[in-house]
């Protein structure tokens, strides 16, 4: 197959997704072993071998990137497993289309498991009902490095939309509105407490010339996901929500009380602000990946 006919391939997979933030994320997955395959083994897409995910699974077990979710919590939104459900996707697509047999991706999952690196837990933590979910935005606020409005909005958001955490952070001023926050092709209602949230994390958010909204608050950079995730994972420790309650989780588990009809109360902001005022904040590593440790509640990468 030429390479404008993959082209063509990649481009009627990526029509069948719905999401822009999953598409772009696929494509860009996909693109990266396209280039591993041509450069390391001389061959195309449609020629991968399980031998050939494997290996290029090895490439990316790096002490950065290999974090077991028992031994440490938090994951990178970079990992195998993420990536591999791009590529499975991908040659899912090709084998209904008969232009492959077997996916490979399957195939090497079965025989290595560098290649079967196990993603987040998919059930929310035990405990993580609607008092618990308010708990954490109270906590949030306490939080000594994103704290006030900033953590709560950012959270807030979280449990409102159910998003992921990168499309959280990646809201831009554009996205919100009086009637809510922008999701796709229309608009998400937001109830009076996030919109209170957001509101006040405006009015404090730093001059910046970015389009964005969360930024660390001296302007220097972006909030990440991965600060985001820290923030839930250390404030629900800290507020004694279980260990290991993840910002993934807790979408998922905000989405489970909300399917079955109930709400999740959010406390509004002036209540945060008297009952768990936000400390003096203290500054983020210039590098969301790096750990400070002079700030140990940052959560460092395992050793080893």
């Amino acid at each position: 197959m030429t390479s404008a006919a993959v082209s063509r391939l990649v481009s009627a997979w990526l029509a069948t997704i719905p999401s822009e933030h999953t598409r772009a994320r696929y494509r860009r997955d996909l693109g990266r072993l396209a280039g591993w395959l041509l450069g390391h083994r001389g061959r195309g897409l449609l020629s991968t071998r399980a031998e050939d995910v494997i290996a290029y699974s090895h490439t990316l077990t790096g002490n950065r990137h290999d974090l077991d979710h028992r031994a440490h919590p938090l994951r990178r939104h970079n990992t195998i497993a993420t990536k591999a459900t791009a590529w499975s996707s991908f040659f899912t697509y090709c084998v209904r289309a008969g232009l492959i047999e077997a996916n490979p991706v399957q195939q090497a999952r079965a025989l290595d498991p560098a290649s079967a690196y196990p993603p987040h837990p998919r059930n929310p933590a035990r405990g993580a009902d609607a008092e618990a979910l308010r708990a954490l935005v109270i906590e949030v606020h306490r939080d000594p490095w994103l704290g006030g409005s900033l953590g709560a909005a950012m959270v807030g958001l979280l449990v409102v939309t159910q998003w992921r955490p990168e499309r959280v952070t990646t809201r831009t001023l554009a996205d919100l509105s009086r009637r809510g926050v922008h999701d796709g092709d229309m608009w998400l209602p937001l109830p009076a407490s996030v919109v209170g949230y957001l509101a006040a994390w405006r009015a404090e958010r730093p001059d910046v010339v970015g389009p964005h909204v969360f930024y660390e608050r001296s302007g220097l950079r972006r909030i990440s996901a991965i600060d985001l995730m820290r923030l839930v994972l250390r404030s629900a420790e800290r507020g004694g929500l279980g260990e290991g309650l993840t910002a993934t989780q807790v979408a998922r588990a905000a989405a489970e009380i909300t399917s079955r009809g109930e709400a999740v109360d959010l406390p509004p902001l002036e209540e945060l602000r008297r009952t768990a005022p936000a400390p003096e904040q203290l500054a983020l590593p210039d590098d969301p990946r790096e750990h400070d440790p002079e700030q140990p509640a940052l959560l460092p990468l395992p050793e080893g």
